[in-house]
């Protein structure tokens, strides 16, 4: 293999390294824009991404992530998770605090890191994170 070294805007750092990811996967370089593509679960090899997409989380969203990141597989209500953590407005604030995480994942053609579901009992959707997701993102966040 060869080193390669290219100049690219900050901005559009996360547009590269997706286009990378998918010329490494042995797909096309540029999707087909006719047809719109779902963004990608992550995987083991995202950690690049997933660091990126970390650095831009709000702090609010990082303590989200890490009480995801630190139980694997738990499921946290909305509510719950709004009151251990302090976030305004119940489990409309906690599902709040994923409106622009989801845009950073949107933007390296990635899903939200973590899962949710309807809950039961008033207390908001339940969240929770995949153990390889949450490994991950534990990565990410604790700079590895």
């Amino acid at each position: 293999m060869m080193d390669v070294t290219v100049k690219v805007p900050e901005e559009r750092l996360p547009d590269f390294y997706a286009m990378y990811g998918r010329w490494l996967a042995g797909q096309d370089a540029q999707p087909d824009e006719e047809q719109p593509t779902e963004p990608a679960e992550w995987s083991e090899q995202d950690l690049v991404l997933a660091k990126i997409v970390w650095g831009k989380f709000s702090d609010r969203a990082k303590a989200m992530f890490s009480t995801l990141i630190d139980s694997p597989g738990k499921k946290f209500g909305g509510v719950q998770l709004a009151d251990a953590l302090d976030i305004p407005n119940g489990k409309y604030g906690t599902a709040g605090v994923l409106a622009w995480p989801a845009r950073h994942c949107t933007a390296v053609d990635r899903l939200l890191p973590c899962k949710y579901e309807d809950g039961v009992l008033g207390d908001g959707a339940n969240y929770w994170m995949t153990p390889t997701v949450a490994s991950l993102f534990k990565q990410a966040r604790d700079g590895q």
